[in-house]
């Protein structure tokens, strides 16, 4: 049986090198998917505020708390 070479340290040191350029690389991608997600969830979140407080709206205007289902119909 043969053996293979051993890589030198230079070779390491690229493989080592490449490796950590591809880390860094994965790093920036997940950090702007992470700025991405943040902003999508404040959205989501500045939406959920503008629906209660519509629902709020709709309740205190019709004097009761008439449920979802009869809203929805009421609105559409």
């Amino acid at each position: 049986m043969s053996r293979r070479p051993l890589p030198s340290i230079t070779d390491r040191q690229e493989v080592l090198l490449a490796t950590e350029r591809d880390l860094l690389a994965e790093v920036a991608r997940t950090r702007r998917q992470e700025e991405y997600l943040l902003v999508k969830v404040r959205q989501a979140r500045e939406q959920v505020r503008y629906y209660e407080r519509l629902l709020e709206m709709l309740k205190r205007d019709w004097g009761h708390d008439p449920g979802l289902a009869s809203l929805v119909r009421k609105i559409g």
